[in-house]
């Protein structure tokens, strides 16, 4: 008798960072994609999980597992230019796998970036790249800053509207600090993620108020009831109308500058049809181009002790002030050590994917 080892928190299993990973190398394998392609892709889910962003992890593998087998992504796509300029790039990701054409882009970005002291990349007709941190990251990483965006299919209600029209529409940030780990914003535009909302219907559990709408455009707390999310903010009074315009902004950069559809012309990625792509957009600067780079970093911590170290007011959920990224950060930390929370609902779900491809389900397993 073989079992997989619970976590502190009922209804999970801890898994080990290398024995997840391989899995859906594995699984990816199975569904066509080469053993270099295959380990690009699952570890953008790796990471997602290891960060704490299960909504985005390994619970969206049966979902690309789907999309490939039915020929709805061409996972050996890769990157064209349809235009370039000193500082620019204008991408066809050509129904890529967005896991992987994700880093590709912001490869490139970053290296014109290197030469020119900055550049704006835009990336057409891809599908889902994980979360934007990952990418946004990776220029922090070399010294400099980054950006990441992505549009997604029509999720969230505008303000005063009915039903969804716009995506999710994340974006992330990041920098490089003199303490080698880096300043990371990643944050969807609208309340939550879908994801967030999977993972109440899957624990039958309710949902916060303020997060989404039924069919009605009524507010609702019930998972299964939900048709749309609500924009960063809630309602208008709670100023959803802010997060409703940040998601414009990045449907503007990832749709319509990229040359891509816009969030309510993408099909949803659980659909049975094709889509016309999601878009990205990606940026990359030197520090040094504005000024010294030591300068900057030392700047950049002064800044986070202070905000790390301010008082803590009365009632607060947390005994200390925390800056962005830093619960990914500890989520990493412990996800490394511990290993890597997944639901008992998402490894079943993971076991019938797997399935029609002949795969192993042994993820987890250790001596009883």
């Amino acid at each position: 008798m073989r079992a997989r080892a619970e976590t502190s928190e009922p209804g999970h299993y801890r898994i080990p960072e290398p024995a997840l990973a391989a899995f859906i190398e594995t699984a990816f394998g199975a569904a066509g994609l080469t053993p270099e392609e295959a380990a690009t892709a699952a570890r953008a889910l790796v990471i997602a999980d290891l960060r704490g962003v299960e909504s985005h992890g390994v619970a969206r593998l049966p979902g690309f597992l789907r999309r490939l087998g039915e020929g709805l992504i061409d996972p050996h796509a890769r990157l064209t230019v349809d235009r370039e300029g000193p500082s620019t790039l204008a991408l066809c990701a050509n129904n890529g796998l967005g896991l992987i054409v994700a880093g590709e882009a912001m490869d490139r970005c970053i290296a014109k970036a290197e030469a020119t002291g900055i550049c704006a990349t835009t990336v057409r007709q891809s599908n889902h790249f994980g979360i934007a941190g990952t990418w946004a990251a990776m220029a922090a990483e070399r010294g400099m800053g980054g950006m990441a965006m992505t549009n997604a299919s029509r999720l969230v209600v505008p303000t005063f509207a009915k039903g969804p029209m716009l995506g999710t529409n994340p974006l992330a940030f990041a920098v490089p600090t003199g303490s080698g780990r880096p300043l990371v914003l990643d944050m969807s535009t609208s309340t939550v993620a879908w994801g967030k909302i999977e993972i109440a219907r899957r624990a039958g559990l309710p949902i916060p108020e303020g997060w989404a709408f039924d069919i009605d455009g009524r507010p609702t707390t019930e998972a299964a009831e939900v048709k749309g999310l609500a924009p960063l903010g809630g309602t208008r009074v709670s100023s959803g109308h802010k997060g409703y315009g940040l998601s414009v902004m990045v449907d503007v950069l990832c749709g319509p500058l990229s040359g891509n559809a816009w969030s309510f012309d993408i099909a949803p990625s659980f659909s049975t049809g094709m889509s016309p792509g999601i878009g990205h957009f990606f940026m990359a600067w030197r520090i040094d181009a504005f000024r010294d780079a030591d300068e900057f970093t030392a700047g950049i911590d002064a800044m986070l002790d202070a905000l790390r170290s301010a008082p803590v007011g009365e009632g607060q959920p947390s005994d200390r002030v925390l800056v962005p990224g830093d619960p990914e950060a500890e989520a990493e930390e412990r996800n490394r050590r511990l290993g890597i929370p997944v639901r008992h609902e998402v490894m079943a779900e993971l076991e019938a994917a797997v399935e029609p491809l002949g795969v192993p389900f042994t993820i987890g397993e250790s001596p009883a």
